[in-house]
């Protein structure tokens, strides 16, 4: 009888034991980290209550993120999303460096190494601060004609946003006074660049793509004829022809721009756009079965909150703090293998690390 029971508790330790340890070393084939630059969880509340697409209700595994920077209680973007990229806190302005001025290898970097395929895809120019931390290493946000000329170098594969100023000169309508056209560049290192979305998304390409579709950021939600989520779908088609898998992380750029301009329309129009994105990175996710989708923002802005409005008439009114950056703390929301990671109160940093191990499980941290 003692033998039988003894059997029987290691034959239960053996089968908890596999399953603890199947569920958490277990890594996703692919990563979609969809970042909404500026959203707290006032603007996803909006999301919930008054949006006909909310798509944050699907998630079940959600939390908290603390987005303070090295430096500064309150992040900005750069600080933010280098915290996301490379698993690191750095001061504020930096982009994939230390506060000492180091670069940080950065996980589309570390992606590329493992032979994963790797896109971004924003409604800011793909040189602002947040998409620019996932390539590029500077010791301040603003040099966007370094950060342009880094890109043509970062091997990303796939690249919808704006920012044509930063990659060609002044002659050509853009910006550059080294007359330099990065554009042209491109199309040497092997990309098929384009600069209107209709073209690039009926095009059957192999290669790598740039779209570049505005001088700085791409126009308005309101403003154009597809979505953020056309955007990602035509992004993951093109990653998800690589068997070793594929990093994308889209941003819902002009979210901030919005709180920023405590612009209650405009906001509600990008987050509709930004649910448009995990609409369609959730679609893949269920039929795919081997990916991880985190949804999350580097920092919130405006001090947003709804002050009264009538959910049955859809009208809602919002009240802001600021037309700045706050401290108060962001959303989580994780789908796929791996999820269960994101789950409670977490530094920016460590959520970076965690994505990071997924791709690189030996990497080390200091």
């Amino acid at each position: 009888m003692i033998k039988k029971i003894f059997l029987l508790i290691t034959v239960v330790f053996f089968l908890s034991a596999t399953v603890f340890y199947s569920k958490n070393n277990s890594s996703p084939k692919n990563i979609i980290l969809l970042i909404g630059d500026g959203m707290g969880l006032g603007q996803v509340s909006t999301s919930v209550l008054f949006s006909k697409n909310d798509q944050f209700k699907k998630f079940y595994t959600i939390g908290l993120v603390n987005t303070c920077s090295a430096d500064n209680l309150i992040t900005d973007s750069a600080a933010g999303a280098t915290a996301y990229a490379t698993g690191y806190l750095t001061n504020n302005a930096a982009v994939g460096q230390d506060p000492q001025g180091n670069n940080l290898q950065t996980i589309l970097e570390i992606a590329e190494n493992k032979k994963m395929s790797t896109g971004l895809v924003v409604t800011s120019s793909i040189t602002n601060a947040t998409p620019a931390c996932f390539y590029s290493h500077v010791n301040h946000r603003n040099k966007e004609f370094d950060i342009a000329e880094q890109f043509v170098h970062s091997g990303v594969d796939f690249v919808i946003g704006g920012g044509s100023d930063f990659f060609i000169p002044l002659a050509f309508g853009g910006k550059r006074e080294d007359h330099k056209n990065f554009l042209d560049t491109l199309s040497f290192y092997g990309y098929k660049v384009f600069q209107d979305f209709s073209e690039m998304y009926e095009s059957s390409i192999i290669k790598k793509v740039a779209a570049i579709l505005g001088h700085n950021g791409i126009a308005k939600a309101s403003d154009r004829n597809y979505s953020l989520g056309d955007m990602t779908k035509k992004a993951i088609s093109h990653l998800n022809k690589n068997k070793n898998g594929f990093f994308l992380m889209i941003e819902g750029s002009q979210i901030d721009w919005a709180a920023h301009n405590n612009d209650q329309e405009y906001l509600l129009q990008e987050m509709n756009d930004f649910n448009s994105a995990i609409e369609a990175a959730l679609e893949f996710a269920r039929k795919d079965g081997n990916t991880l989708i985190v949804i999350t923002a580097d920092h919130e802005t405006g001090g947003m909150s709804i002050t009264s409005g009538n959910i049955k008439e859809n009208k809602i009114n919002l009240g802001w703090l600021t037309k700045k950056h706050t401290a108060n703390l962001v959303g989580i929301f994780s789908y796929g293998i791996g999820a269960e990671s994101f789950n409670g109160i977490q530094d920016n940093f460590i959520i970076g690390r965690k994505l990071i191990n997924y791709i690189e499980p030996k990497k080390s941290w200091k």
